[in-house]
């Protein structure tokens, strides 16, 4: 085992800790609102029904409730093959419901005008909305790339610890010892940091929707409570909490193929 440990060179650990540590800080890029955003805020409110509809079920259920808006208005129709049509002229406001009308146009599917590029930028605009009031956040749990890169930290820590402990033995403790333990002391935090925001990133391309915080979570269950209490809910409050499926006038959406 001495043998192992003398020829695991120091500037071998230096050179895969400050690899593995640039990966890190590049993956962390500069956005703080990632680190911030799964605060609390009590003082958190819904501003309208997109708000609810996307702390209830992410992009999806915010086009579901876009959609249901514009039916109730006359401004979509369903047409005989469960595609929704665009029917007159379009919405003056909100963004979210012209891109809607105008990605239907003569006919689509549901899950298609979802997917539609017209929608993405309105999309992104309002998760960034959400994002800076506290009620989403862009961080994601530990998967896949995030482990990996955890599990490199903590390998070339244990390293470094381990040719700290033959140097100490040996009594061959020397400053280039001390940077090593230094560098890989370093580089654990730095991948802990960094996989964080490596998961989000490769997440972002299976995940479609990005988690409630506690004050959004808080204010999908008031929102909740208040459509159990009986309250006067329309069609686009309805559809927010559950989908299409709950859109009062089934004589509109019973032909409705869902997203």
């Amino acid at each position: 085992m001495n043998g192992f440990w003398a020829a695991l060179s120091p500037m071998l650990l230096v050179y895969v800790a400050t690899a593995a540590g640039l990966a890190s800080i590049l993956a962390t890029g500069k956005d703080k609102l990632a680190t911030q955003a799964s605060a609390p805020e009590p003082a958190a409110v819904p501003r309208d029904v997109y708000d609810v509809a996307y702390l209830a079920g992410g992009r999806p259920r915010l086009v579901e409730a876009a959609i249901a808006t514009l039916l109730a208005r006359g401004q979509l129709r369903v047409g005989s093959l469960g595609e929704i049509v665009a029917a007159g002229p379009p919405p003056a406001s909100p963004p979210l419901e012209q891109a809607v009308h105008q990605a239907a146009g003569r006919g689509r599917l549901a899950s298609w005008v979802a997917r539609s590029s017209v929608l993405k930028p309105v999309i992104r605009t309002l998760e960034t909305d959400l994002v800076q009031r506290r009620l989403v956040s862009r961080r994601r749990p530990l998967t896949g790339l995030g482990y990996t890169l955890t599990a490199v930290a903590l390998v070339v820590l244990a390293a470094g610890v381990g040719r700290l402990v033959y140097d100490v033995g040996e009594s061959h403790l020397n400053a280039m010892v001390l940077l090593v333990f230094g560098e890989v002391v370093l580089t654990l935090w730095l991948c802990l940091v960094g996989s964080q925001r490596i998961t989000k990133t490769f997440a972002e391309r299976k995940v479609s929707s990005l988690p409630p915080t506690t004050a959004g979570a808080t204010v999908l269950a008031r929102a909740q409570q208040q459509a159990g209490a009986g309250g006067s809910a329309g069609p686009a409050e309805l559809v927010a909490l559950g989908g299409l499926a709950a859109y009062p006038d089934k004589r509109v959406t019973g032909g409705l193929m869902p997203i």
